[in-house]
């Protein structure tokens, strides 16, 4: 082998290993954008659990409340019907000619107050009272 020969290899080898280590680098360069975007989706999807945690909490919390407001509205109403009961049982005899007491006409008016807010405003909310009926009574 002559010298010529010897650096022509030489030179040859050294090419191959530029071509070589370009592609290794450019290959690692794709890898490392790669875990760069792999590792910001991750983020975002630790960022949407953690704030789907907080809506999840949340919900939970406002169905305590209207848990608590449906039983508070289910004990009014068999208070109601107990005060209604009651009040009629008193003066069932007189009934058949459709005679009430004043109290019962009153409670009838408070308990039609209450139902028209229960029914226009859920379990929760407050309304204004009912308007006066056909004879201009409550």
């Amino acid at each position: 082998m002559t010298r010529t020969r010897c650096a022509l290899i030489a030179v040859v080898l050294s090419l191959a290993a530029a071509v070589a280590g370009f592609f290794y680098g450019q290959h690692q360069g794709v890898l490392a954008e790669s875990a760069k975007r792999d590792g910001k989706a991750v983020a975002d999807l630790t960022n949407l659990i953690t704030s789907h945690q907080g809506l999840i909490t949340q919900a939970d919390k406002a169905s305590r409340n209207i848990r608590a407001a449906t039983a508070a509205r289910l004990l009014a109403d068999a208070r109601s019907s107990k005060e209604f009961k009651d009040a009629l049982a008193s003066s069932a005899d007189s009934r058949d000619g459709c005679v009430f007491p004043a109290d019962v006409m009153r409670k009838l008016a408070a308990g039609r107050d209450r139902a028209a807010q229960a029914a226009a405003s859920g379990i929760e909310g407050a309304v204004p009272p009912a308007r006066a009926g056909p004879a201009g009574e409550r």
